[in-house]
């Protein structure tokens, strides 16, 4: 089923974007001289004389479908098991975001790691010339320079995603972007960060995987340097943040940007059981109980002392994998969130 709709994205610098049905065009340049990248695949360059109608336009280049994918998918990372009970340790974790990039869009991501990049020299700078400045009066003068910097940078780095959605490809919009942004308003989302078999059930609670999982900040603004004019969801964990729009997914790894279409992403969303030794979200569904040390029929081993009941919630899961690099697990308190 084709996605038809049209965006135009003014990157500044005379740089915009335009995708439709036939595909991904970009162009750049200032009055009288520009550049062309056609979804076509071809470059057309188109020189003019302002206000006089006098124009030169040159064409080159053919179409080229020839995919961007330029690595296997690795997959979960072995390392060393965590402990004697466990094995075959997995870490679930994306590539460099650089590596991970569909094409048609290395272009606008030049343009947002550059902002992200100012961003951080301001902010890096002004902090280390804050600090000398107690010592040194002279440094605040450059600390003011830097958080003059960083305001330009935050106003005028910006990146608008103005999207201009057809009335009949709007319900498919919808389909894609409204699981994802249910998911937002679960109580707790976390990042899967680690799996690792069990050789001892008695000590997981009867389970025979574990995983390592870390709280997710969810959102549906997008992070600096976007803005968008729609729908967004934004899962933040340390430094990564993974931006859903519409017709793709940003990843964004500090000033890294890497961004793939939906048709270049395997993605499966599933339930789990899942046995929560801490506060169960209000969201959530309980389907069972276990112990912390179970004994062989089930119940609790009667020789630990600190042996408690532990609830069996159902929750939601989010797989994302892509040939380019991309591994991700989101686990989300209410499993009807999708």
């Amino acid at each position: 089923m084709s996605f038809r709709y049209r965006k135009s994205i003014n990157l500044g610098g005379g740089f915009r974007i335009n995708l439709s049905k036939s595909g991904i065009g970009y162009s750049w340049g200032a009055k009288g001289y520009r550049v062309t990248k056609t979804a076509k695949g071809t470059t057309r360059t188109t020189a003019s004389i302002p206000g006089t109608g006098i124009s030169y336009v040159h064409e080159t280049g053919k179409a080229n479908n020839s995919s961007s994918q330029r690595s296997t998918n690795p997959g979960q990372q072995p390392v060393p098991a965590i402990d004697n009970n466990h094995y075959d340790t997995q870490n679930i974790v994306n590539s460099v975001a650089t590596e991970m990039v569909s094409e048609g869009l290395e272009a606008m991501l030049a343009s947002a790691s550059r902002a992200l990049k100012l961003k951080r020299i301001a902010t890096v700078g002004f902090w280390i010339t804050f600090i000398i400045g107690f010592a040194n009066p002279v440094f605040l003068v450059l600390a003011a320079i830097f958080a003059a910097m960083f305001g330009y940078v935050k106003t005028k780095g910006m990146i608008d995603l103005e999207y201009d959605i057809e009335a009949d490809q709007q319900s498919l919009v919808d389909s894609r972007m409204n699981p994802i942004a249910k998911i937002t308003d679960c109580s707790k989302v976390w990042r899967i960060m680690q799996t690792s078999k069990v050789i001892d059930r008695k000590y997981s609670g009867g389970a025979s995987n574990t995983v390592n999982r870390t709280a997710c900040t969810a959102s549906t603004k997008a992070p600096f340097p976007f803005r968008a004019n729609v729908k967004v969801a934004a899962f933040k964990v340390r430094k990564e943040t993974l931006l859903f729009l519409p017709d793709k997914l940003f990843i964004i790894q500090g000033s890294k940007i890497g961004a793939l279409n939906y048709n270049d992403i395997s993605i499966y969303p599933h339930t789990t059981r899942f046995i929560e030794s801490e506060a169960v979200p209000k969201d959530a569904q309980i389907v069972g109980q276990t112990w912390k040390y179970v004994n062989k029929s089930g119940g609790p081993d009667r020789r630990f002392k600190d042996n408690r009941q532990l609830p069996i919630c159902l929750y939601g899961e989010l797989e994302l994998t892509s040939t380019s690099g991309l591994n991700t697990v989101i686990m989300y308190s209410n499993p009807d969130a999708r």
